[in-house]
């Protein structure tokens, strides 16, 4: 192997890390138009900037592991049914379809109310909590509250 090959590995080794622990990526983009659709981004940030699917990924690795195989079960379960109730797959719905098509599946008019209720305990978990747990990145949700110095979050750590 010629010098330049072997310099380069480590470089082509870190593009072609995976982005998450356990979610893929077509796991990945259900959780963020789920948790997305939760607490949407307005004037303050929103569970996709608070790295709310940062924070589930890395919990389904370590604390919240024996809700893996209900991720990876119920997921597509929650997508196949938005497909079949609009048309198409969640994480391309507007907003406003999404939060139209998730009342229905709280309200039990379409399948998956108890899966959405443990994604909504979960983005609450991910947005509300320590930073250090993979979550709330930058204390976005102790900034828009005003408590972020008295949750002991002066920046520079997640």
């Amino acid at each position: 192997m010629k010098r330049r090959s072997f310099v380069a590995l480590p470089a082509t080794a870190a593009l072609a890390a995976p982005k998450y622990k356990t979610l893929t990526e077509a796991e990945a983009a259900i959780v963020i138009a789920l948790t997305e659709a939760i607490i949407p981004a307005d004037k303050d940030p929103g569970a996709k900037e608070a790295g709310v699917v940062q924070f589930i990924d890395t919990q389904l690795a370590g604390p919240l592991k024996r809700y893996r195989p209900r991720y990876r079960r119920e997921l597509p379960i929650i997508d196949e049914a938005c497909r079949a109730a609009t048309g198409k797959p969640l994480a391309l719905l507007q907003l406003s379809e999404r939060t139209a098509f998730l009342e229905q599946v709280d309200k039990g008019e379409i399948a998956g109310g108890p899966f959405f209720q443990l994604i909504v305990d979960h983005t609450m978990q991910g947005f509300y909590g320590a930073p250090k747990h993979g979550g709330n990145r930058d204390a976005a949700s102790w900034k828009m509250m005003g408590i972020e110095k008295a949750m002991g979050y002066h920046g520079g750590h997640r």
